[in-house]
């Protein structure tokens, strides 16, 4: 941070000195006050009629200022900094990087169906949980959680719907986390009262939701349909 602070005070200087060199001089001093009239003539008026002058005097003032020796010696010391901070980049010697899979990835690839009405996890030969992450247009959909193991607090249901209702079934010892998104419908959570839902979010969790070692997050969005949150 410091050999910067240096860098910079040294580019300070030299175009300082630049300036006054240039303000010194009878020609550079014309023309800069004549470029800057130029640029305020046409922002106040936004007038084109002296785009020309505007151009030569921009090309002439761009030939001076880079003829000028403290901007030579700017230029030159930046570069100089800039190939200082590149050079250890530059000769670092590049370690090859091993990677190592201990096991085979599994991929699961299921097509989304829009229609219909579903019953998620409700095979027998189903015993272990996977995340739920489903678009649907329309139907019920009915998850059976009360068929399934679940364990630690990373298992998550996310499902999108226009119109349907959805039922999910949770076991006793399963604590909740519900978080529904509803244009209008109405929402039965556990042993509450009914709960109409109108163009809200309404969000929840069941009392030990955080002390327990075995919890689940819902991420339900609708448009039209009722939501049902019950225990089996």
């Amino acid at each position: 941070m410091k050999k910067f602070q240096i860098f910079l005070f040294i580019e300070a200087c030299l175009l300082t000195g630049a300036l006054i060199l240039m303000v010194s001089e009878h020609f550079s001093r014309f023309l800069l006050i004549l470029f800057l009239f130029l640029l305020l003539l046409r922002y106040y008026t936004g007038k084109e009629g002296n785009n020309v002058l505007l151009l030569v005097a921009t090309i002439l003032f761009f030939f001076i200022v880079m003829l000028n020796p403290f901007v030579i010696l700017a230029i030159f010391v930046a570069v100089i900094y800039s190939l200082f901070l590149l050079y250890p980049m530059m000769n670092q010697e590049r370690e090859e990087t091993d990677l190592v899979f201990e096991e085979v990835v599994t991929v699961k690839n299921e097509k989304n169906r829009w229609f219909g009405n579903l019953h998620h996890f409700s095979s027998h030969q189903t015993c272990q949980f996977d995340d739920i992450n489903l678009f649907r247009l329309m139907g019920k959909d009915t998850i059976h959680l009360e068929r399934v193991i679940l364990t630690n607090h990373d298992n998550v249901i996310i499902l999108r719907k226009m119109v349907g209702t959805t039922r999910i079934i949770v076991p006793v010892d399963v604590e909740i986390s519900l978080s529904v998104n509803c244009l209008y419908g109405d929402l039965t959570f556990l042993h509450q009262p009914k709960r109409a839902l109108r163009n809200e979010h309404y969000h929840q969790e069941t009392r030990d939701y955080l002390k327990s070692n075995k919890s689940i997050k819902i991420f339900l969005t609708t448009m039209v349909g009722d939501v049902e949150v019950v225990r089996g």
